[in-house]
């Protein structure tokens, strides 16, 4: 990478420019990044009448991290400011056809969420509080009950089980296709197979987004870039305090125990979920079991998260811990195994907002092993920030430079998002 510079324009180049016939060559918004959060965001500025929108991805849409999500759908905040956040997410997903113009496979399924020793009780308890302040139904039920609802699930005693029947899950490949066909419905410019090799600037602003098939002058730029947001951000110098960490989680063949129709299941103590696959076997994931943070300067541009690496103890711990509580993974086979780089931030909360020091570029990032459910809102207050608006209440502060000094070295910052600890987002998965 290298820069040409002018008194007051910088251009920050990768490569040259090979093909320029039918590419875009101008737009108000240049969304960098093709999985969930970047096709919400284009869906959300084009339902909200901004014009002239261009998306672009190095690969097909959702090839990052995006399909190889969980796709689990929830109360997103144990707390009464998260409220407006987490009920314009569930509701949005509820509502996906009319929302895009297409449908999706939204199997609610609720879910429960278990603590099986006296000290995680407070945080099931507090899931109950606020989901009863949204008027929807939260009860605590007895294992046997549970046992009903998750035929596999096997449970002597439990402190505490919250049934939450409003919770399910989805296929996270098709909530990105759904984002992006709507969009392209009201007019978005989809361009895949478009590799970013620069971002131009002048006077403090972004004016062009470089890329392999030329380049395209905006006023607007949505960093939307999954575990290569940090990466692009640095140029300016943005200093993002996000960092992908590997998340793993496996696929087990057919279970004739398992009913499509059973529920979440996810235990606070272990910080392990379950829910029902499609194909009849079960889906399990788990947090905690040795997070290993990543820097994807490492990796060659052409890496793809397909071929992240293993971490074989990792899934060892999180069987064993699974089958504390579905024996029937002991004779289970696995027939998949997913891995992907959720980007997670010192505080567990996402980031999404303007650069003070680069105008018009928009930093969206820390998914927090949640990207898929956070999705509709997060789209949402990215078109608040670019429309000057304040349409959507945030759980919390979600802002650039919330961190302050903190965290200001690459080894302390990713000391900390490996450390963060799970029961912070636990709500997402």
């Amino acid at each position: 990478m290298y820069s040409t510079r002018t008194a007051k324009k910088i251009v920050f180049v990768r490569g040259e420019s090979k093909e320029r016939n039918m590419f875009p060559r101008e737009a108000q918004v240049v969304v960098i990044g093709g999985g969930v959060l970047g096709t919400s965001a284009a869906l959300h500025l084009a339902k909200a009448g901004v014009k002239n929108i261009v998306l672009v991805d190095r690969g097909p849409l959702a090839s990052g991290t995006t399909p190889f999500a969980a796709g689990q759908v929830g109360y997103l905040s144990n707390t009464p400011d998260g409220v407006p956040f987490l009920t314009y997410c569930i509701e949005f997903f509820e509502n996906f056809e009319k929302e895009t113009g297409y449908p999706i496979d939204f199997r609610q399924n609720g879910s429960l969420r278990i603590a099986l020793q006296e000290q995680h009780v407070a945080n099931v308890e507090s899931y109950r509080k606020t989901v009863k302040k949204l008027g929807d139904y939260a009860e605590l039920i007895a294992p046997a009950q549970a046992k009903e609802l998750a035929p596999t699930l096997e449970l002597d005693s439990a402190e505490a089980i919250l049934h939450l029947p409003r919770e399910g899950f989805l296929k996270p490949r098709a909530v990105a296709a759904g984002y992006a066909s709507g969009a392209r419905d009201l007019g978005v410019d989809i361009q895949i197979h478009t590799h970013v090799t620069g971002i131009g600037a002048e006077d403090g602003r972004v004016r062009s987004v470089e890329t392999n098939r030329g380049a395209i002058e905006t006023e607007w730029v949505v960093l939307a870039a999954g575990a290569w947001t940090r990466q692009f951000a640095q140029i300016f110098p943005i200093e993002v305090k996000s960092i992908p960490v590997r998340h793993q989680a496996f696929v087990t063949a057919p279970l004739s125990e398992v009913s499509l129709s059973q529920p979440i299941v996810r235990v606070v103590d272990s910080q392990i979920y379950m829910r029902p696959e499609l194909g009849g076997g079960l889906l399990v994931g788990g947090y905690g079991f040795r997070p290993t943070s990543f820097d994807m300067d490492e990796y060659p541009p052409d890496f793809e998260i397909a071929a992240l690496e293993p971490d074989r103890i990792y899934y060892e711990r999180l069987r064993a811990a699974a089958e504390s509580v579905f024996p029937c993974l002991k004779s289970a086979s696995i027939i998949q195994e997913r891995r992907g780089l959720p980007t997670v931030t010192p505080d567990a909360f996402p980031i999404v907002d303007e650069s003070s020091s680069m105008k018009g570029m928009v930093v969206v990032t820390g998914c927090q092993v949640g990207g898929i459910a956070r999705s509709p809102a997060v789209g949402r207050i990215v078109t608040d920030i670019i429309k000057g608006e304040r349409t959507l209440e945030h759980p919390a502060d979600l802002s650039l430079e919330r961190f302050g000094d903190e965290y200001n070295s690459d080894a302390s910052l990713r000391s900390r998002v490996e450390h963060v600890d799970g029961h912070l987002y636990w709500g997402v998965q």
